[in-house]
């Protein structure tokens, strides 16, 4: 059964155009056409699917619960995020050259980090502590196949802006949007900023028929902050039940962790193509590559 908001999209797709014309926006639209520029039009609501693979760099993976629990360091500095999200957005043109666009969606993901080491920092005790002995004993001697894993599942919002121009049929765009990812599994969040110029060129066909080519760069800053129950970290059972006895010792009702993390490798290169079937329906395909790797797809009609 069609949710509400889904109902309302493909009613919104289906429906006929012919108010565009008299649109208040673009400002300044009436101006562009005189001196000869073709414009798109003005309102576009679309529905997007990426695919990612990154580089993440651990900034600290802490335990917390008691403080034989925080006296553990784990050694756990790269790992790898993959993940998906979908998302529908909604844009106008402001002016000939200014677009602004808000976006809603879905992001799954996870992230996976090799643990190198454990080691226990004694000194935060008074005297010798046999567990933390233990573990200085035993922590540099784990399985290879030892992970730190992080499930990331949760609903993205976020703004954002495209500024164009071109001459000729060559154009140049700037994109800019800043979106935020609210994680359901265990508490936290991802943001991420990413600003993407390219260039291109572009062949105009007949009946409102077009085609786009483009290259360009990525800069995509993303922070994680995450906080949760150890049990959710997919540890081996023997290590979470351990954990949790350590902390109900100390009080709590069960060990927890927090992570801090980013992505490692900030710019990667672009490249892609719009085709538009006619001046209402387009679809855009986009890969990157490099230290990042993603796969774009997304349908869009316009107003």
């Amino acid at each position: 059964m069609k949710t509400p908001a889904v109902a309302l999209l493909f009613a919104l797709l289906a429906s006929p155009t012919t108010f565009a014309q008299d649109s208040f926006f673009p400002i300044w639209g009436n101006e562009a056409e005189k001196l000869g520029y073709t414009l798109p039009k003005p309102y576009g609501i679309s529905v997007s699917y990426m695919d990612m693979s990154n580089p993440v760099t651990v900034d600290s993976i802490e335990l917390t619960g008691a403080p034989m629990l925080e006296a553990i360091d784990i050694d756990a500095k790269n790992a790898t995020f993959t993940g998906s999200n979908i998302t529908v957005r909604a844009d106008v043109w402001v002016f000939p050259f200014m677009n602004v666009y808000g976006i809603i969606g879905y992001t799954q993901g996870e992230s996976k980090a090799k643990i190198n080491s454990v080691s226990c920092d004694s000194s935060k005790f008074d005297g010798p502590n046999l567990l933390c002995g233990v573990i200085n004993a035993v922590g540099d001697k784990l399985p290879e196949n030892t992970m730190f894993n992080l499930e990331m599942d949760g609903g993205t919002y976020g703004i954002g802006t495209t500024l164009a121009g071109g001459v000729g049929n060559w154009f140049a765009l700037l994109d800019m949007n800043y979106t935020y990812t609210s994680i359901s599994a265990i508490e936290g969040d991802i943001r991420t900023f990413v600003a993407a110029p390219r260039v291109g060129y572009r062949w105009e066909y007949d009946g409102g028929r077009e085609l786009r080519v483009f290259t360009g760069v990525m800069y995509q800053k993303v922070d994680q902050f995450l906080v949760g129950d150890i049990a959710s970290l997919g540890l081996p059972s023997v290590v979470v039940a351990a954990a949790d006895k350590i902390a109900k010792d100390a009080g709590n009702e069960n060990a927890g962790f927090e992570v801090s993390q980013h992505a490692s490798s900030n710019w990667n290169n672009v490249v892609g193509m719009q085709y538009a079937f006619n001046r209402d329906w387009d679809v855009l395909i986009e890969a990157g590559f490099g230290a990042r790797e993603s796969l774009f797809f997304a349908l869009g009609r316009r107003f």
